[in-house]
């Protein structure tokens, strides 16, 4: 599957803006996470762009959260990996190997990355890691994104300044596709 494929089934599958910006931002992520390990970065690139791909039909039930998206990914021949990864970030039995550990820290990054970036006159360009952890330290700024997920970088080796550094850079890589 090529991006552009698995672009148009995020088309397909999302209701709201706001949902494809936080797959396309958790895309750029991971694959500046695959770069950093050495890893597959279309592989891991697509296990972002999907992770939340259910999101709009499953917002209320945390159970059949990503169980959907696996079932879409299947019948679309996505690989293996990818959908396991979708189905580790709402399901810590399927947290089976790096790529299914890191989607968890990097769904939580990107959130509160784009929440960062929004009210930014110049938004991703220039984000500093200092600037962000003030942000990660304010509990009203972005409430909903989970803080211990971020700080979870150090179960996949990451210390959290080279972390956030790596999901700026992530962002940046999709910043212009999603208005950042």
């Amino acid at each position: 599957m090529n991006r552009g494929q698995a672009l148009d089934l995020v088309r397909e599958k999302t209701d709201k803006a706001i949902t494809f910006r936080h797959l396309v931002s958790v895309e750029g992520v991971m694959r500046r996470l695959a770069r950093h390990f050495n890893e597959d970065e279309d592989l891991w690139a697509l296990t972002g762009l999907f992770h939340d791909l259910d999101q709009d039909q499953t917002a209320n039930d945390k159970d059949r959260h990503a169980r959907l998206a696996a079932e879409w990914l299947a019948e679309a021949d996505a690989p293996k990996e990818v959908i396991n990864g979708v189905l580790a970030h709402a399901h810590p039995e399927y947290q089976t190997d790096l790529m299914s550990r890191a989607i968890v820290a990097a769904d939580a990054v990107a959130g509160l990355l784009v929440a960062a970036a929004l009210p930014r006159p110049e938004k991703a360009t220039g984000m500093k890691v200092s600037s962000v952890k003030k942000k990660l330290k304010e509990k009203s700024f972005a409430p909903g994104v989970n803080r211990d997920e971020i700080h979870a970088c150090a179960e996949i080796g990451i210390e959290l300044d080279e972390f956030i550094a790596l999901g700026i850079e992530g962002l940046q890589l999709v910043a212009e596709e999603i208005g950042l």
